[in-house]
């Protein structure tokens, strides 16, 4: 052996000075990315988000892990692994192979972002810009495909629909709302707070121009949880203020003819008067309601296994046949529900999976709701407000029946929860 004072053996991996400095920008990257992407970029590159967070994770060393698992941590774990682990067990048992691993695996990302998060203490500020760029974006596009097009419905980029697009456009201007806390805590909460505000407006513009009615019936369930977390905050006159700005844009929306919003209205409520008085005609509402009453038909007969992806569809197709239901319903591949879509599929297992995945954020970030730290208290409204928003659309259509649904689902709830866990306390610094 040489022996040699300058003699330093070749490096075989980062020095731990080059890594620190890396680990920072790949984390930031990926929460910017996560919030932003989803609304104006094919969903699949979120896959970008739970690398980049490896990476990052593998970069800050052992020594970042914080506490990693927790109690909390090992119940979200478990939610989300029997969820996804149900769709691949009942497709098996009823002859699909490996389909359910197409439904699966956005589930299965997510587990692994949330261990990378635990390596790493990002910035909550690149998660909340990238949620304003991202609506105020999707807004943007929006009024352009409605008003510059003319097209009937924005419906934002392939392959999202109208649906998808206008209630992930909401939840993404809810998302921004519910920020309002972590934007008065910052040195130029001025413009962070008139940042959030547009990204909030923008959410509310993408879903009106989009048409997609089923998001507004959860609306005043989610202005109710962002009063708990802010207006009790405010005083009289910004409480107010607050209130008259959002009926007017509420009225401006529904009263400007362009936007469509009070001919959706009046649509809907013509098809259930329609449905209620027994006209055959098939609009939209009473498809689904025929829809909902076939399925929980399906459902009475496989209460517990369910049927299966395609014995669904079969089945749903048979009675279309038999003259039990319109025909035309046996094109439609799912229930337009979510929780009649997971029971009549997966049988009780999936129902309850479901109920699981809905009811766990809940109980991680709602005790956060009256935290005295600005920004823990806005990452605990946003944390309410996804299962809740989600909760909403899925009762009008099958939103966590597609793989990006999914997808945005668990990647939100694990970074929002992989922020929270280590947000401060109070705003003392």
């Amino acid at each position: 052996m040489i022996e040699n004072e300058q003699y330093r053996p070749m490096p075989l991996m980062l020095s731990r000075r080059p890594r620190d400095q890396c680990h920072g920008p790949l984390a930031a990257m990926a929460l910017l990315f996560s919030a932003f992407a989803y609304l104006v970029l094919p969903w699949p590159l979120l896959v970008a988000v739970p690398l980049l967070l490896i990476l990052a994770a593998l970069a800050a060393g052992k020594d970042q892990l914080d506490g990693f698992p927790q109690r909390q941590d090992k119940v979200l774990m478990m939610v989300l692994l029997l969820y996804s682990v149900c769709w691949v067990v009942v497709e098996l048992a009823h002859g699909m192979r490996f389909k359910g691993v197409r439904d699966a695996w956005p589930i299965w990302l997510a587990m692994v972002t949330l261990i990378a998060m635990a390596r790493l203490k990002p910035s909550a500020v690149w998660f909340w810009t990238g949620l304003a760029l991202g609506s105020i974006s999707a807004g943007a596009w929006a009024f352009w495909q409605r008003i510059i097009q003319g097209s009937s419905r924005a419906d934002g980029q392939d392959p999202l629909h109208a649906i998808l697009f206008g209630n992930l456009g909401l939840m993404t201007g809810l998302l921004c709302l519910a920020g309002l806390s972590w934007a008065m805590t910052r040195n130029e909460r001025w413009r962070w707070t008139l940042l959030m505000t547009l990204g909030g407006l923008a959410g509310l513009t993408a879903s009106a121009m989009s048409g997609s009615r089923g998001g507004w019936i959860g609306l005043p369930l989610a202005i109710w949880v962002l009063y708990r977390g802010h207006g009790k905050r405010l005083s009289l006159r910004w409480r107010l203020m607050v209130g008259a700005c959002l009926l007017a844009l509420l009225g401006s929306l529904y009263m400007i003819p362009q936007t469509g919003v009070a001919k959706r209205v009046h649509n809907a409520v013509s098809g259930v008067q329609q449905y209620v008085a027994g006209d055959d005609e098939m609009t939209s509402v009473s498809a689904r309601l025929e829809m909902w009453k076939g399925v929980s038909q399906l459902i009475a007969e496989r209460p517990i296994v369910g049927w299966g992806t395609r014995d669904y569809r079969a089945a749903m197709r048979q009675r279309g046949a038999e003259g039990a239901q319109d025909p035309s319903l046996g094109r439609f591949w799912h229930a337009h529900n979510d929780v009649l879509d997971a029971w009549v599929k997966r049988g009780l297992p999936g129902l309850l999976t479901l109920l699981a995945l809905y009811l766990t954020p809940l109980w991680l970030f709602a005790r956060g709701i009256g935290s005295a730290s600005g920004e823990r208290r806005a990452l605990a409204v946003a944390g309410t407000l996804l299962p809740v928003a989600f909760i909403d659309f899925g009762l009008t259509y099958s939103f966590l029946a597609y793989p990006m649904g999914g997808m945005v689902y668990a990647l939100l709830l694990v970074i929002l929860w992989g922020l929270y866990r280590h947000s401060p306390q109070s705003d003392e610094r």
